[in-house]
């Protein structure tokens, strides 16, 4: 059902859009909004930008904007009417009971029914782990100390060894074989028989950045029977994506957010103990290698990273691994370094929480991390050797997005290495290289990326209008327009003076887009002249680059920081009719320019089939029409 209007309008009102997006994305005040990384791709350097004036968000890279509705359903891809739903809750406003629609899909309906299995498992291993079948699981977790508030936030608990334990309980509860399928609570084998995934097992819930069970770690209390390993996930599916989650990023991200760093593990008990000893800001890849993804949703919280993964061989390869891509994805990385054959978890029970805050104090750089491990294993004791060394360091540093940082990091390669100038000189040469390879691959892929993302709409319209629209919506709108948009849906009483004084005509505007927009406030007026913004951005009728589009007009206006305040400096106020006028004034010059064209085209090729008199008598008048809108501009043409 679609809900009226005034409540939609009540509920966007009553949200905070700093704190919605807050949630998602770690922002820093910038003049009189907000900025932080967008969530929507790959963003290195903060581009999106939050308006709490305005209740908009604009990305002005890949260019996703909206109201704080349209966050919810870009970002935890929900339909208008959960986003409206989900607000609704948070700001305890009653809405009509919802019915069900068919614009419901079938996969939604499954994932939801699958999170609410996982919840309800959830509790009942967290019975199990106080009933006295759980002793052994409830002892292993009191061996590392866990206390009651920890094993409580975490949801840990104990899986019974038994078939068919947690299958006949969610089928009593009402859920069906499929939604226990899809949670990934069940196996299936080829002849048919179907039995519970996790039997007598430690239980890990695994929470999704919003807090929702996504899935479960299961560790074997007992020596593994018949090869069994000793840890065990859910399987792939629609609530759990190994490479998207980070354990405890739920319980972790406040303090992430407070302290601006994250100490990264690599599994569940490491992640735990931190917790426990008074790191709460630890999160842990789950025992699977590192991903660009999981980087990208802990970017949104910080941008520095300690990684302590364990002091073993394979835990100094991950640790590589990991840095590689962190270095990449523009954090400031830090390698906390164990004694071998220590984990993080063994080391803090052992030594301590200060001992282990001592750790942090003197971890490595990415670059000292580096050096110190080619040197320990004879990365420089040969020529080949040595300039092959130098080759992986001078790549590291290639793969920092901060160019700026590259001169201090090359010196100091050269400086731990006692490198001579003419060395050094090598190895800058070598560094431009490399950075001259990265961006002709980087322009390639971002080439691809975006014929991709144009092809797609394109083809999936199937008649020429939806092709025509969807082209469009590629196409930026010129200056004068937007200027002309920009203050109608923001400057109070400005869209009714353009249709009702001026009486602009969507053929006047310069594309189709523009058109289509100008159509789009022209529909909303008058009903909505108090807030052209939000009717457009909750008009079903406008397309998703449409609303892009006008999420990007109204945060286009510029609006002078706070901090001018602190100076006895006057701050001149737009000059909103006079912007107005002359992007009025350049779209008919614009017209008039391509009409002059098209005619003198004519001329060249149709001079015997066309009256000359009639058409210079038209030369002349648009002539001099350009004349006067160019004296009005003060221009010289």
């Amino acid at each position: 059902m679609r809900y009226p209007e005034h409540l939609v309008e009540q509920v966007r009102h009553s949200s905070d859009i700093v704190e919605i997006v807050g949630d998602a994305v770690r922002l820093k005040k910038q003049g009189r909004g907000l900025v932080g990384l967008c969530p929507f791709h790959d963003d290195r350097h903060p581009s999106m930008h939050v308006n709490p004036e305005l209740g908009l968000f604009k990305c002005f890279s890949c260019g996703k904007g909206g109201n704080v509705i349209t966050f919810m359903m870009e970002f935890h891809r929900l339909t208008f009417q959960e986003a409206v739903q989900s607000l609704a809750r948070r700001t305890h406003i009653v809405l009509p009971d919802e019915v069900e629609t068919e614009m419901q899909s079938e996969t939604r309906n499954r994932r939801e029914s699958a999170l609410r299995a996982l919840e309800a498992a959830a509790k009942l291993y967290v019975r199990c782990l106080s009933a006295p079948e759980g002793a052994e699981a409830a002892r292993y977790f009191a061996k590392r100390e866990f206390g009651a508030k920890l094993m409580e936030d975490f949801a840990l608990g104990y899986a019974p060894d038994a078939w068919n334990i947690i299958g006949e309980h969610l089928r009593k509860q009402g859920f069906s074989d499929q939604t226990l399928d899809d949670a990934g609570l069940l196996v299936r084998r080829e002849n048919g028989k179907v039995y519970d995934r996790f039997r007598g097992r430690a239980m890990f819930a695994i929470h999704d950045a919003a807090g929702r069970i996504a899935g479960f770690g299961a560790r074997i209390i007992q020596n593994a029977p018949d090869g069994q390993p000793k840890y065990i996930n859910s399987p792939q599916s629609a609530t759990y994506d190994k490479s998207r989650i980070l354990y405890g990023l739920f319980q972790a991200k406040q303090q992430i957010r407070s302290d601006g760093y994250a100490i990264l593990v690599e599994g569940y008990a490491d992640a735990l103990t931190l917790h426990q000893a008074g790191f709460r800001n630890t999160v842990a890849s789950s025992g699977t290698a590192l991903t660009k993804e999981q980087l990208q949703l802990l970017g949104r919280y910080c941008k520095q990273l300690f990684i302590v993964y364990d002091g073993d061989a394979a835990g100094a390869k991950a640790t590589v691994r990991g840095l590689e891509l962190a270095v990449e994805a523009g954090f400031d990385v830090r390698i906390v370094r164990l004694p071998i054959n220590e984990d993080p978890d063994s080391f803090t029970r052992r030594s301590g929480g200060d001992a282990f805050r001592g750790r942090l104090h003197s971890a490595l750089t990415f670059l000292d991390f580096m050096i110190e491990s080619l040197r320990e294993s004879g990365g420089f004791d040969t020529p080949p050797v040595r300039a092959e060394s130098l080759r992986t360091l001078v790549g590291m540093v290639a793969k920092t997005p901060d160019s700026l940082q590259h001169d201090a990091l090359m010196l100091k390669i050269a400086d731990s290495l006692h490198l001579s100038s003419r060395e050094l000189h090598k190895i800058y040469d070598e560094l431009s290289k490399v950075r001259r390879e990265t961006a002709r691959r980087n322009e390639t892929h971002e080439l691809q990326s975006v014929q991709s993302t144009a092809a797609a709409p394109l083809a999936e319209a199937i008649n020429a209008n939806e092709i025509t629209v969807a082209k469009a919506d590629m196409l930026p709108l010129s200056n004068e327009e937007s200027a002309v948009l920009r203050i109608a849906i923001t400057v109070p009483k400005a869209l009714r003076y353009l249709i009702e004084k001026v009486d602009l005509q969507p053929q006047a505007m310069l594309t189709e887009r523009g058109k289509r927009l100008l159509v789009a406030c022209i529909s909303a007026f008058p009903n909505a002249e108090d807030d052209p913004i939000g009717w457009l951005l909750n008009s079903a009728n406008l397309t998703a680059g449409d609303a892009d589009a006008i999420a990007g007009l109204a945060m286009k206006r510029e609006t002078p920081s706070d901090k001018w305040g602190d100076f006895d400096v006057e701050i001149a106020p737009e000059d909103v009719r006079r912007v107005m006028t002359d992007a009025l004034l350049k779209m008919r010059l614009q017209k008039l320019e391509g009409k002059l064209a098209e005619i003198k085209q004519q001329l060249r090729t149709h001079s015997t089939e066309i009256d000359e008199i009639a058409t210079l008598t038209t030369v002349k008048q648009l002539t001099e029409e350009r004349s006067r809108i160019a004296q009005s501009l003060g221009s010289v043409i």
